[in-house]
């Protein structure tokens, strides 16, 4: 029976990526399809916390595990002769771009708000995926957008738009998704697949060295920017829950005006035995 896993084509989900390819996972099959959790096209997504705790109110979707410990580095980017020097300079009417209504993007610009307490929501227009929105900000559609800091680092460097700052949100960077029928039905498949990613995991970081080859030649970074970023990623050990941060991320998007009426029970559900 096929498992179908979607997963951003990014440098974290590189570990599965490997694994998958070389058949290391020998009771399913894994796909991993590259596109965002829709309704009967996927089992499981591995996604942005901060964007699977948003999508909670519109469907029958619940979180059930931790891939990425760490939190998420949200690089905030601008146009290059932009006269913004601090991330509070956007405070009054910049418009951020974001890739659709709902994705980290547009969830972390309306986070960046709430936390820097600028009194008032945030201008957003979805533009598109990040060349979009780079192109977005060159012809100054919007005035700014944020986006993972390792993947922006090639545009940086080719003065493409101009760093600004990070907001780094206090919950873990990547979370595992399914409809709650689907987690309630197969509780032990997705206890055996979380096992089996954080060991891909676990074994892809203890070779880091090596594995950093194919991290830049699959997703085209740069060795210095996938050693910085190996530097600081930390995978969840056992793919467990802390509700505590959960609960966190809940409380913050609904001060942002993100989300309504949730609570962590209402977003996390635990796989049975």
């Amino acid at each position: 029976m096929v498992l179908r896993v979607g997963c951003v084509p990014e440098h974290f989900s590189a570990p599965l990526v490997r694994a998958a390819e070389s058949g290391e996972f020998p009771d399913e099959k894994i796909e991993l399809m590259m596109r965002r959790l829709e309704a009967g096209e996927l089992d499981v997504a591995i996604c942005v916390t901060e964007g699977l705790v948003a999508g909670i109110n519109d469907n029958a979707i619940r979180l059930f595990g931790t891939f990425v410990e760490t939190p998420l580095p949200w690089a905030v980017s601008v146009r290059v002769d932009a006269e913004y020097a601090t991330l509070d300079d956007l405070a009054g009417n910049a418009v951020f771009g974001a890739s659709r209504q709902g994705s980290g993007s547009d969830v972390m610009a309306r986070y960046m708000a709430s936390q820097f307490e600028w009194g008032h929501e945030p201008h957003v227009r979805v533009v598109g995926d990040i060349r979009a929105l780079v192109k977005g900000v060159q012809t100054r559609t919007v005035d700014a957008f944020l986006w993972e800091r390792t993947t922006m680092q090639r545009h940086y460097k080719q003065d493409e738009v101009r760093y600004l700052g990070t907001v780094r949100p206090p919950w873990p960077a990547f979370s595992y998704a399914a409809q709650t029928q689907f987690i309630q039905a197969n509780g032990q498949r997705l206890r055996a697949f979380m096992e089996w990613a954080q060991t891909a995991a676990r074994e892809f970081m203890n070779d880091v060295e090596k594995n950093n080859g194919f991290v830049c030649e699959r997703f085209g970074y740069a060795q210095s920017d996938v050693a910085e970023w190996a530097e600081y990623v930390r995978y969840s050990e056992d793919g467990s829950v802390d509700r505590a941060k959960i609960a966190k991320a809940v409380q913050v998007l609904e001060r942002a005006g993100v989300i309504q009426g949730v609570d962590v029970d209402g977003v996390v559900l635990t796989p049975e035995a």
